[in-house]
């Protein structure tokens, strides 16, 4: 199923953003109505513009308010027949398996999960962000109104604004928990990571390293097949003894059985 749901259990940001609305098309307005709601009044000295325009929902900074932004756009994929981003001899799709639904418990712009998508997977994709769960819902609603983007995906991504950590506890046959934290970078001097990263720890941060091992053991819970964890190579092993791990060139995918006892 392609849709988007309605919030569950999102969370609040910082202060640091306003929302700027140059739109009257209806599902902006109510969108952009609802996070004014959460987020409260505009920050005069915003380090972020959330953008309502012609282009849908884009994250601005004040200074470039009058260039395109970063919005979600899943026809950036390349989805054709045998292309290489839909591979499933890509590390990612190794480590999930032949199984079909899966859980991305941390979406965050949905690249991943849209992906997973296109290859056949049935995605439930989670993100506790207003701001970037807004973001989703656009990116989602566009791929809709283009034809091959809409084939692509197949109507196998559904977007979930909650919490996944308590989500999850409630969730029912979702064979694989897909985890994929925001780490903060090692301390040495390295590359920066990609701009849409970059984009993403702007506004969300990192995640809790506690918060994420619940996350994990929830997981473990939560899935009947598989959990998989993406980790940076530097990175210890999420946990001991993983059943199977998957190495990309900066990332490894660790994958573990779900809890015994409760399947």
């Amino acid at each position: 199923m392609s849709s988007s749901n309605p919030r569950q259990g999102s969370v609040l940001h910082p202060r640091g953003i306003a929302v700027v609305v140059e739109s009257e098309e209806d599902r902006l307005v109510e969108e952009s109505r609802q996070l004014i709601h959460l987020l409260g009044d505009s920050e005069e000295n915003p380090h972020h513009i959330l953008y309502f325009g012609k282009r849908g929902i884009e994250l601005k900074t004040p200074e470039h308010i009058h260039h395109n932004g970063k919005r979600v756009d899943f026809s950036t994929i390349d989805f054709r027949t045998g292309a290489g981003n839909l591979s499933k001899n890509q590390p990612l799709p190794k480590a999930i398996g032949e199984h079909t639904t899966l859980v991305d418990a941390t979406a965050g712009f949905g690249m991943d999960a849209a992906r997973l998508a296109m290859m056949g997977y049935h995605v439930i994709a989670i993100e506790q962000s207003p701001i970037i769960s807004a973001m989703l819902r656009d990116g989602l609603w566009r791929a809709e109104q283009n034809t091959e983007v809409r084939e692509a995906l197949g109507g196998r991504l559904t977007i979930i604004e909650s919490n996944s950590t308590q989500h999850l506890q409630n969730i029912q046959c979702v064979e694989v928990v897909y985890i994929d934290p925001m780490f903060p970078p090692k301390r040495k001097k390295s590359a920066l990571p990609p701009g849409h990263i970059q984009v993403l720890q702007s506004v969300v941060g990192y995640d809790n390293p506690e918060q994420t091992r619940l996350l994990f053991k929830v997981a473990l819970t939560a899935a009947t097949r598989r959990v998989v964890v993406k980790r940076p190579m530097h990175a210890p092993p999420m946990t001991t003894n993983p059943i199977a791990t998957h190495n990309g060139k900066l990332v490894r995918y660790e994958v573990y059985r779900p809890t015994p006892h409760t399947k």
